[in-house]
């Protein structure tokens, strides 16, 4: 069964992937020879690190689904994960592998109830830490940040996970207004990686929080100069130089920042605002234009290109969007009243 199952999907990238190799690091090898296809895959099973598992059938499960979450095919992991905790549902392995299964596939509530399973059979800093951040990606601040405190009562020496457990209890505490304990944190976190660009941008943060845009302009700068692919830094040097009065440098960094990720929505809003402002609104329309394109739905942001499209005369185009947000929301009235006003003043013209 597991080894029709690969073969087929094998089969399956080999006819619809067609992405360079470069682009495919770290997924499935494309295999026209499913024997081949069987061949490597029991190779690697042998090479992977030994599972400590009681069960044999437990330790097969455990090291297939390693191969197969090593070539990014998560469903089939999880298929196997699961027959393995059905037989030992207190295995540590299984619950490690089965909670990276799940944050891999988006699934982090999920996610949460495994990990708080591996904290309670394998007590200890990092299963708890683990815990601690699946639930400071659901956004549970709180209950995280207890949970980090925890984690660091039972730390006896020096872990990886420390930078980020730092980093991460500095981000709560910015998000709750204390911004000396965001402070403390960051600075715990800068003694482990200096060089942390993620870091350096949480640091100008703080720093334009509190007002302080000197600092915060050398934090950004700082995290430029460590990766210039930071999107975000270049958004943080945005918005200082926009506070600074320089528009144009602003607009320069901003422009930045969607070139390396046209996703990035704050930068995005914010070049909706100057354009509004500066009398840039074909520059700002591309950019939400963009940013649309990419995303299933943001009714929001929508509803800026509305706005910019009526601003700049291009009616035609509002009320395309129009529709889309109506198809969103069927019960927007705002949108729908604004409609038949410009086809109103349409039949009248």
């Amino acid at each position: 069964m597991l080894e029709n199952q690969i073969v087929q999907r094998s089969s399956e990238i080999s006819g619809i992937n067609s992405r360079p190799e470069s682009q495919n690091e770290g997924s499935g090898k494309i295999y026209f020879d499913p024997q081949q296809a069987i061949a490597d895959f029991e190779a690697e099973s042998q090479s992977e690190k030994e599972v400590a598992a009681v069960d044999p059938r437990v330790k097969s499960y455990l090291r297939n689904a390693q191969v197969l979450m090593k070539h990014r095919e998560y469903p089939l992991a999880m298929n196997l994960l699961r027959q393995a905790s059905n037989m030992d549902s207190k295995n540590p392995v299984t619950l490690s592998l089965l909670a990276t299964c799940l944050e891999k596939a988006s699934r982090i509530q999920e996610a949460l109830i495994v990990c708080k399973a591996l904290a309670q059979v394998d007590y200890g800093f990092e299963s708890l830490c683990r815990y601690a951040t699946t639930l400071y990606k659901l956004g549970r601040d709180q209950e995280a940040l207890d949970k980090y405190y925890e984690a660091l009562a039972v730390l006896t020496e020096e872990n990886e996970h420390l930078f980020e457990v730092y980093k991460n209890m500095g981000n709560i505490f910015v998000r709750q207004g204390d911004f000396d304990g965001a402070e403390e944190y960051y600075n715990k976190a800068y003694t482990l990686n200096a060089q942390s660009d993620v870091l350096l941008v949480n640091f100008g943060t703080l720093e334009v929080q509190r007002n302080d845009f000197d600092k915060s302009l050398y934090c950004f700068r700082k995290a430029v100069e460590i990766n210039p692919e930071n999107d975000k830094a270049w958004v943080g040097l945005a918005m200082v130089h926009n506070q600074f009065g320089d528009s144009d440098l602003a607009w320069a960094n901003i422009e930045t920042a969607m070139d390396i990720n046209p996703q990035n929505r704050t930068a995005v809003h914010l070049a909706a605002s100057w354009g509004l402002r500066d009398g840039k609104l074909q520059k700002a329309i591309e950019a939400l234009q963009t940013y649309l394109s990419s995303v299933e739905e943001d009714e929001d942001m929508s509803l800026v290109l509305i706005n910019l499209f009526c601003t700049a005369g291009q009616v035609d185009k509002a009320l395309i969007e129009m529709e889309r947000v109506l198809l969103w929301n069927p019960s927007h009235q705002e949108v729908r009243e604004l409609k038949k006003k410009i086809l109103s003043a349409q039949k009248v013209a």
